[in-house]
């Protein structure tokens, strides 16, 4: 094959001639950016060239490629890395890719790295790499031209030895947002927003525990006002260093912040047994919020599109309490800019089957004549994971006819919580032109609502829908109030807005909703598809709130 070094990038390493992914390209363009408050994360690539080479020796890794990885990871030494999946599909920044956003929709591993037997380092490895070529190969379709890239980093974090054993994460991960579209009238769309969590990043893009959500990032609203605080956070155990089965998180452990070193969670904001991350973001402690917006500002400077970043922040605590942090830029997403023109409601709509007003996405479509509905009468968590099978054969056979749809659930579509919602990839859903959301059950009470005792049906499902307003904006005391449950920047959000796909919220005491959709064919069956009498059109105008499912045609 004769790889070499085709080019160098600042600190970003290039080996073959194949394409980058979507990854990366967007770091190839931060080292290119040179921001001043953000140190450059060495990072090494495996074009697409190593893919072709393990298709073409029938999933097998040559001698040249063995020995490559091999002087790779003795180069980066023996820090915590992520191996992590560029795929040519995976972002509209990769001019190789078919130019949509599919965020997270591959495998990546994050490796301790750690062990003294080289050997067994190297083999871990490869065994990520070849689980991620492997996970991916599964997941295209016979016809597909997309391929894989490989990205290495060294992970900039803290080493903790805890009660619960060897872990090893960054302080602060998160990701941030050029535009926020999902802005209160008294905030600035263009001032963006972030999504932080103590830990590792994986608290930040997977919908599993609450985090923190500054909106926005130059004037977020005050965070005793969300309601939410973080308890829980993602290490990596330095124990699991020799082998990998395959699974995305199986060198990751989920602890109670009660485990992390006390120095380390008082210096974010603490209260109680949860971090609430006054200190970084309201006292702007260690450079965290001058620092962020410098790095947005930067990339804002020399990208004229939206985009996303994800980032880590870590202090050295024995340094003092004057110094200042250091941020690295892990990932940059380049996102489509959406067009926000006017929508003209037809005068004549046909049927209304469905009238709300708190959603995302903005326009028009046509031509639906599929409704995909979960009864909030008769779906229950133990239904979770035959349900989601169904609705991932569903989207299937909808995007092999070439048939949109709506579909109409109970709680937050794509949580991995089961006590919110389902969990599906964006790639089970993604030939929905709309989601419409239940809250907590048929009665439409706000979630999170933890005693079952008083539901009147429905179960405990809350809503990914990113503000429940509970009192709105008062013109004389200039206040707030609401309670915001941050989902925005996960990657299933990401992916649904980034693809405008029609996102919305039903409160049933007060929106429009036509009884027809929870008449199912079969009474024992929680999911089930309707056929719309006549086809029905989605109207979605987000400067006046306003989303409408009508037929076409009186």
């Amino acid at each position: 094959m004769s790889v070499k070094i085709v080019e160098r990038v600042g600190d970003v390493k290039i080996y073959g001639k194949g394409l980058l992914g979507g990854k990366g390209v967007g770091l190839v363009k931060v080292n290119k950016c040179n921001i001043p408050k953000a140190h450059k994360l060495r990072t090494r690539v495996l074009t697409t060239t190593f893919y072709k080479r393990f298709i073409e020796l029938g999933g097998k890794f040559g001698n040249e490629e063995l020995d490559i990885i091999a002087s790779i990871l003795r180069k980066l030494g023996n820090i915590p890395i992520s191996v992590r999946s560029s795929a040519t599909n995976e972002a509209c920044v990769s001019k190789e890719g078919d130019g949509s956003v599919h965020a997270g929709e591959n495998t990546s591993f994050m490796l301790p790295n750690n062990h003294p037997d080289f050997s067994l380092r190297f083999n871990q490895l490869i065994q990520a790499i070849y689980h991620i070529y492997n996970d991916f190969i599964q997941k295209q379709p016979p016809d597909s031209q997309e391929r894989m890239a490989i990205v290495i980093n060294p992970i900039p974090g803290i080493y903790d030895d805890t009660l619960a054993g060897s872990v090893y994460y960054p302080l602060v991960s998160g990701v941030a947002n050029s535009f926020f579209p999902y802005a209160l009238k008294t905030q600035n769309p263009e001032e963006g927003f972030a999504r932080v969590a103590f830990g590792h990043g994986y608290a930040t893009v997977l919908d599993d525990f609450p985090v923190i959500s500054m909106a926005t990032i130059r004037n977020p609203i005050p965070l005793e006002m969300l309601g939410v605080r973080q308890r829980y956070f993602y290490a990596i155990d330095m124990t699991k260093n020799e082998t990998l089965k395959g699974d995305e998180l199986e060198t990751m452990r989920k602890l109670s912040v009660k485990f992390a070193n006390y120095q380390n969670i008082k210096i974010l904001g603490r209260r109680k047994d949860s971090i609430n991350f006054e200190t970084l973001v309201e006292d702007n402690r260690f450079g965290f919020k001058s620092g962020l917006l410098e790095i947005m500002d930067v990339i804002s400077s020399k990208i004229s599109s939206h985009y996303q970043i994800e980032f880590v922040f870590n202090v050295d605590i024995n340094k003092g309490y004057t110094d200042f942090g250091t941020f690295h830029v892990v990932q940059l997403t380049q996102l489509p800019e959406l067009k926000f023109e006017a929508i003209h409601f037809p005068d004549h709509a046909g049927k209304i089957y469905l009238s709300i007003n708190k959603f995302q996405g903005h326009g028009i479509k046509k031509g639906v004549k599929y409704a995909v509905v979960v009864s909030p009468f008769i779906y229950a968590k133990d239904m979770h994971d035959e349900v989601r099978r169904k609705i991932s054969t569903l989207n299937r056979s909808m995007r092999e006819a070439n048939a949109p749809y709506i579909i109409v659930l109970p709680g937050r579509l794509g949580s991995k919580n089961k006590d919110w919602g389902i969990q599906v990839d964006y790639r089970d859903v993604d030939r929905a032109v709309a989601i419409f959301e239940y809250g907590v059950d048929i009665a439409g009470r706000p979630e999170p609502l933890k005693e079952p005792e008083y539901l009147t049906g429905g179960g405990i499902y809350g809503s990914h829908f990113l503000y429940m307003i509970q009192g709105g904006y008062d013109e004389e005391q200039k206040k707030i109030q609401t309670r915001m449950y941050g989902t925005q920047g996960t990657h299933f959000l990401t992916n649904l807005v980034s693809n405008n796909i029609i996102y919305g919220f039903i409160l049933p005491t007060q929106d429009e909703i036509d009884p027809w959709f929870f008449i199912p064919p079969d009474k024992n069956s929680a999911l089930y598809v309707l056929r719309f009498p006549k086809s029905i059109s989605v109207y979605a105008d987000s400067i006046e709130q306003k989303c409408v499912v009508v037929s076409e045609t009186i």
